[in-house]
This record gives structure tokens, sequence and C-alpha cells, in this order.
């Protein structure tokens, strides 16, 4: 079993969810990312916009966006819980967050390997692995 799952939250005919759902699947099957399964969200269907209400974080005008969560070794394969992190605001404060990625339309609106990795590499930090 996989310790992470990553949810991509996309949409039919989205151009950058597709980049982004490449990108995501080639990562995942380099080393340290074989942990992480790939689940992708269709918001185009009942179950993907579900998932994307019960994320709650997540700005629906900012997709493609992705999460990071955690699986138990006994908990439901449907139901892993959100990874969460802290975040800096300032450089005297700091929120309690989930460990996701946006995109960020205000700059080029796509979300790179480097960032993707990042994300993955706070999540394996967070939860090292049993030895």
């Amino acid at each position: 079993m996989k310790r992470f799952q990553v949810a991509l939250f996309g949409k039919e005919g989205c151009d950058k969810c597709e980049v982004l759902k490449k990108r995501l699947d080639k990562i995942l099957q380099e080393k340290p990312y074989e942990e992480f399964e790939f689940v992708y969200c269709d918001l185009g269907t009942i179950e993907g916009l579900v998932r994307f209400c019960r994320s709650d974080v997540l700005n629906p005008q900012r997709i493609p966006s992705f999460m990071v969560f955690h699986k138990e070794t006994d908990q439901e394969e449907a139901d892993p819980d959100p990874l969460r992190c802290r975040r800096e605001i300032s450089a005297e404060e700091e929120i309690e967050t989930f460990l996701s990625l946006e995109t960020d339309y205000k700059t080029t609106g796509i979300i790179s390997p480097k960032m993707i990795k990042n994300v993955l590499d706070q999540a394996l930090k967070k939860i090292p692995a049993d030895v």
C-alpha cells in the first residue's frame, strides 16, 4: 500500500489540467515518489465535485490544483486524511493549512515540475517512512 495519495482536481477540456496530469504521472514514477498514489478527480462528475468540496480549502478559480493525503495502514482506501502543514505568512506568523498546490493565474498559470516536487518532498519530510 502506498503511504500518500495525490488528488488532482481538474476538468474536461482544460489544457493546463492535462499538462499537470502528465507531469504528476511522470514524477510519481521517480524515486522517491513511488510512495504516492495518483487519483484524478474530474470536477465535471459528481464524485469529483464532492471530493473537491470536501477538500474545503482549494479555490475553484485556481484549477488545476492538487492536494496530498496521508493513508494510514488501517484506513479505508477511499477515505485518506489531508496532510497538514505550516505555512509562513509573515516573518513572525505561520498558519496551519493543508499540503496542496493551486494554479496561480496572476503569473504564467503553470505548475512546474519543481513546484510539484517541492510539495511532495514536504510530505515525505513530514511523515518519514517506517524503517
